[in-house]
């Protein structure tokens, strides 16, 4: 599957399409819609989109391999769940399968029949064979901050952790959370342990900064901001200061902390590879695209959530037995893995593959 494929045949309809945005991977055929309140995920979608080469739209159904839903799933769900019932009736009717773009931050179960799903968020105790793990679309920050060139840093003898974003509760917050979880914390404690990775994200924020916060065996680099500064409308105080600042934390971090937020997932994972930092990734049972062609722990230090009060010793440790070469690698191969194969363009020449695959 690393070999380039055969265009992905593609129908599309934009008659059927309702008048709305329609999905990023249709942005090559019918032109981009970008959002003016997301600005960085704009610049993600106008410098390394979808590669158009991989993939063909065709004129009739019956010529494609999948037929594409053009919207967002989760906007169409809250908006026109008919035009959902429409399409999936428009593939039965065809034989030909559903393309559902359902990235984005929600985590529910789809399970839409024939169809194939992209998603960024998933478990590995319940991972649909209809899913397919695919990356969130960031900015390349190396490009856009650092003139494109990766400038490693030199292995210093305690790990400094990077993390700047959305944590922690008002009060009213974490009571609302707290009683909106009462039924997924039952099931934790009476059915599987494992549901607690899929309690709030802001949690798992906490307890693991004030972890490594409490640690005398490494050195932490955390600003914590009480709103989402990647939305015009989340945003608290000034958009380009907050992303400079955002982008100044990972550079200056020998490994910038990934924890799952509202999903289980991180757009922080794509970015802190971009610029060539090594993720230090708490694994809340996640699913990470391309697995079978990538290993994260060349590049990634993955420590699993049950061992959340032992990670700063855990990291230590691991820092401590790496050489000075090994630590300026890891940075090296980061980047490598971001631009090679995680990058949206560089993705475009796999989700071909990915996609037949599922369907046999």
């Amino acid at each position: 599957m690393e070999n380039e494929t055969k265009p992905l045949r593609l129908y599309a309809d934009k008659n059927m399409a309702s008048d709305w945005m329609y999905i990023p991977l249709l942005y090559p055929f019918w032109g981009p819609q970008y959002k003016d309140s997301t600005p960085y995920l704009t610049l993600a979608f106008s410098k390394h989109g979808w590669d158009p080469k991989y993939f063909a739209l065709v004129d009739k159904p019956k010529d494609a391999e999948f037929i594409v839903f053009p919207h967002e799933y989760w906007l169409a769900k809250r908006n026109f769940p008919e035009l959902i019932d429409a399409y999936v009736a428009f593939s039965k009717k065809h034989g030909v399968p559903l393309l559902v773009d359902a990235l984005g931050d929600p985590d529910g179960v789809i399970g839409l029949p024939n169809a194939r799903i992209m998603r960024n968020t998933q478990y590995r105790f319940h991972n649909p064979k209809d899913e397919i793990p695919t990356p969130y679309a960031v900015e390349d920050l190396l490009e856009s901050y650092c003139a494109g060139k990766v400038t490693p840093r030199e292995k210093g003898e305690v790990p400094s952790v990077g993390f700047i974003g959305f944590t922690g509760y008002t009060l009213k917050q974490r009571l609302r959370t707290m009683v909106k979880e009462i039924p997924l914390r039952l099931k934790t404690f009476f059915v599987d342990r494992r549901y607690i990775t899929q309690w709030s994200g802001r949690f798992w924020r906490e307890w693991m900064m004030d972890a490594f916060d409490a640690s005398p065996r490494v050195k932490t680099n955390f600003i914590k901001r009480l709103s989402y500064s990647g939305h015009v409308k989340t945003v608290a105080g000034d958009m380009k200061k907050n992303r400079e600042e955002f982008v100044d934390n990972l550079i200056n971090s020998d490994y910038g902390l990934v924890i799952r937020g509202d999903p289980n997932s991180s757009q922080r994972f794509y970015e802190v590879m971009a610029v060539g930092r090594i993720p230090l990734l708490i694994d809340t049972e996640c699913v990470l695209p391309l697995e079978h062609l990538i290993d994260y722990r060349e590049f990634c230090v993955i420590i699993d959530y049950k061992d959340l009060k032992r990670a700063p010793d855990i990291l230590a440790d691991f820092h401590a037995k790496l050489s000075p070469e090994k630590f300026r690698d890891m940075q090296f191969k980061a980047r490598e893995a971001y631009e090679k194969y995680l990058r949206i363009d560089s993705f475009s020449k796999f989700l071909p593959g990915l996609l037949r695959e599922s369907l046999k």
